[in-house]
């Protein structure tokens, strides 16, 4: 009997409320509900945060990078413009039109990079700029001495 009555003191004590003041158990209960997702947001944009600052450490890092030397922008249009010319004249190869469209990207970007270096303006178009204003930009480029075509050897 000593147990019992000891047990129910023990329960007693567990199931007691905690005199909260004016707070009523509707408030307790929306604010318990609402805590797990203020928590949930609030490590969503610490995390955003962390990579927002980042990116803006690396965009500092990059714009503090010295301009790549002219003479390899130069071997790195004879290469791709070869290598271009070489994949759209060949017909055995898989997916053709994809590495057609790659490496004409990877020219263009070249491209637009020698052209900020030398004051010239780009192709417009981005990725789809058309030939004749590709050709165009190659020869205001020529004619601040960078050359993109490889010269002809026998």
């Amino acid at each position: 009997m000593t147990d019992t009555i000891i047990l129910i003191g023990v329960l007693d004590f567990i199931w007691r409320r905690t005199d909260t003041g004016r707070v009523s158990p509707v408030v307790e209960f929306l604010i318990a509900a609402a805590l797990p997702t203020v928590a949930g947001f609030a490590l969503v944009y610490a995390w955003r945060g962390a990579g927002w600052i980042g990116q803006a450490r690396a965009r500092r890092r990059a714009s503090a990078a010295p301009p790549e030397p002219i003479e390899r922008l130069e071997a790195d249009l004879r290469r791709l413009r070869a290598e271009l010319e070489d994949t759209e004249t060949r017909a055995d190869l898989i997916a053709k039109h994809h590495r057609v469209q790659a490496l004409r990207g990877a020219y263009l970007d070249a491209l637009c990079a020698a052209c900020r270096r030398l004051d010239v303006p780009p192709p417009p178009g981005g990725d789809n700029a058309p030939l004749a204003e590709i050709y165009r930009v190659e020869a205001a480029l020529r004619k601040r001495g960078l050359d993109v075509r490889e010269t002809a050897t026998h």
